[in-house]
């Protein structure tokens, strides 16, 4: 499960990984950027309220972590401390869609190492959305998934290879479709 690199990216790359292998190309060798939506203002909005409202109640949240031994870095939502380890906590401002779960989920899992790597064992990740909170322990096969990903998105990298569209239904929904029919496969 172990990866070491000089090469350092945000988690945010995980989550576009998932939706489309892509889109982290584009960022990374084009400086390409996700356009704002109204939603993503509205859910900053949100996650600014819930961190004052946390914090006031004396919660680690908003906390940047780095990890070299990954070579990933973000910020997360919020930890809490639990008699058996850590849990993380990661916010959705949108309502729960099972066919988003997987890219949340695995967006978390990748917080959930650096918690680990800075605080210790995570034992649980719950995705809190506008309508529903989903809970799930943090196993082995979710960390090592996640680590595959951070292992294809360090060898894209290193290859400059853009890979190919995995899901064509996708792409009417996504904010870097202009730039990818420039690099259709």
């Amino acid at each position: 499960m172990e990866t070491s690199s000089l090469f350092e990216f945000p988690v945010s790359l995980i989550k576009h990984y998932l939706f489309c292998p892509r889109i982290p190309y584009f960022i990374l060798f084009l400086g390409a950027q996700e356009r704002v939506t109204e939603n993503m203002r509205e859910g900053k909005e949100e996650h600014e309220k819930f961190f004052k409202r946390e914090k006031r109640r004396g919660r680690l949240v908003n906390v940047f972590l780095r990890s070299e031994k990954y070579g990933i870095y973000g910020f997360v939502d919020e930890i809490l401390k639990e008699d058996s380890g850590y849990c993380v906590v990661e916010l959705k401002n949108t309502e729960f869609r099972k066919e988003n779960l997987k890219i949340h989920l695995y967006q978390a899992v990748a917080y959930a190492l650096l918690v680990e790597e800075n605080f210790g064992r995570v034992v649980k990740i719950v995705l809190k959305y506008k309508d529903k909170n989903v809970k799930m322990p943090l196993t082995m096969g979710m960390k090592k998934y996640v680590v595959s990903i951070i292992n294809k998105i360090t060898k894209m990298q290193e290859e400059g290879l853009a890979p190919s569209v995995r899901n064509k239904r996708r792409c009417q929904n996504c904010g870097f479709s202009r730039i990818c029919m420039e690099y259709s496969d």
